[in-house]
């Protein structure tokens, strides 16, 4: 379940940051032999909401889920700073928050 940080009720894209580690333990990986990324197991997904112009392109249609654009947005000033701060992988969703 994600944590949501001072989520106002604006209209934004609601952004969450799914942090992520790699693992190859046979435990942990669905491929014995080979390093595979899993949930990070210290840090929950984050949710934070940043202004409609900062999660759209020019015609106003919100970055895809996973897309290079809208994993530039851990870099967000409304981003936590251990997300701004994260250095292993991730991956970012995002939706039209209407509130």
């Amino acid at each position: 379940m994600s944590e949501r940080t001072d989520v106002d009720h604006e209209t934004g894209i609601a952004v969450t940051f799914h942090p992520q580690k790699w693992t190859d333990t046979s435990a942990q990986a669905h491929e014995w032999n080979r390093k595979q990324l899993i949930p990070a197991p210290e840090r929950d997904p984050v949710t934070y909401v940043v202004p409609l112009a900062d999660g759209t392109d020019e015609a106003g249609t919100v970055y895809p889920d996973e897309s290079y654009e809208a994993n530039q947005l851990q870099d967000h000033p409304e981003a936590p700073t251990w997300v701004q701060e994260w250095d292993d992988p991730y991956y970012v969703t995002t939706e039209l928050n209407e509130e």
